[in-house]
């Protein structure tokens, strides 16, 4: 009998229960999200040259010049504040001035949606291991997931924090180290991600080129581990006012940049060429929705 003691959920409990099952590669995150860097930075770079005006100038020319016509770009990159201070700039100079910092902010998307999802659903995938050899991975990835949803997310600040100071002022300084300080934790957090996808790829002896073995990929680990390092160290002795090494000459210029281009292709790059062949073995991973 009914009355007003009576659970409301009781129907619900006893009704048949819904579930909806959905299937993903999880490595087609990972692979979509790392490619978006590579979109991120060809926007930039594109719109940079095409629609930045930088330095501020009464007479720039007009987008439909410069494309059509063959007009100078107005985005003099050896006036940024990034060029002062190392010599050269860095990939993420094409991204530091509206309207670009506007686009690629839009654009960035494309890497941080993607990315996220994997970081969550690869956390699931070792979480959900039985076998006993995965025990200190799970502990890695408990501590090393949030890190890496957080400082990827986090990423967005560098389009906040605009390296568009007056060289030679602590104002200057302060706006580029507010700047870099998201992209150095968004490069913690691929190493990361390296590390316990390397981890996991060991494991399960899945690895996606019969030619790498299970040192081939420590070995890599260590050497994004070296990279990045030596990567955040020049960085910070600029921002120190000491650097580790000379940028005004060839050698030492070249040096730097070696540095950045090469984190670029080994922590970008590699990876996902890597995760786009380990998405072709087919394995994917059910979700399973159920109201309870």
């Amino acid at each position: 009998m009914v009355d007003e003691e009576t659970p409301l959920t009781t129907a619900r409990r006893n009704a048949r229960i819904r579930s909806k099952e959905i299937y993903v590669n999880i490595e087609l995150f990972r692979f979509y999200g790392l490619l978006g860097i590579s979109v991120l930075l060809l926007t930039g770079k594109y719109v940079s040259q095409y629609a930045v005006i930088f330095p501020p100038k009464d007479d720039p020319s007009s987008v439909w010049d410069k494309l059509f016509n063959g007009a100078q770009s107005d985005f003099d990159t050896e006036q940024t504040f990034i060029y002062h201070l190392f010599h050269f700039n860095h990939t993420c100079s094409v991204l530091d001035f509206n309207p670009s910092k506007t686009i690629s902010a839009l654009v960035m998307m494309l890497h941080t949606v993607p990315i996220d999802c994997f970081v969550i659903l690869h956390y699931y995938r070792v979480t959900l291991q039985t076998d006993s050899r995965f025990d200190a991975l799970k502990k890695f990835t408990t501590i090393a997931t949030p890190l890496q949803f957080v400082f990827f997310t986090y990423f967005y600040m560098v389009f906040v924090n605009s390296p568009d100071g007056e060289y030679g002022t602590d104002e200057g300084m302060n706006k580029f180290k507010w700047h870099y300080i998201p992209y150095m934790l968004e490069q913690t957090a691929t190493l990361l991600m390296a590390v316990q996808q390397c981890w996991y790829i060991v494991l399960k002896e899945l690895r996606p080129f019969p030619w790498i073995t299970c040192n081939t990929l420590w070995r890599y680990c260590q050497f994004l581990m070296v990279i990045l390092v030596v990567y955040t160290w020049f960085i910070w002795s600029f921002i120190f006012e000491n650097p580790v090494w000379d940028t005004t000459t060839d050698f030492g210029r070249i040096a730097a940049i070696t540095i950045m281009w090469g984190w670029n292709v080994f922590a970008i790059l590699v990876p996902c060429a890597f995760a786009w062949v380990e998405s072709r073995d087919g394995d994917c991973t059910r979700i399973v929705f159920e109201e309870l």
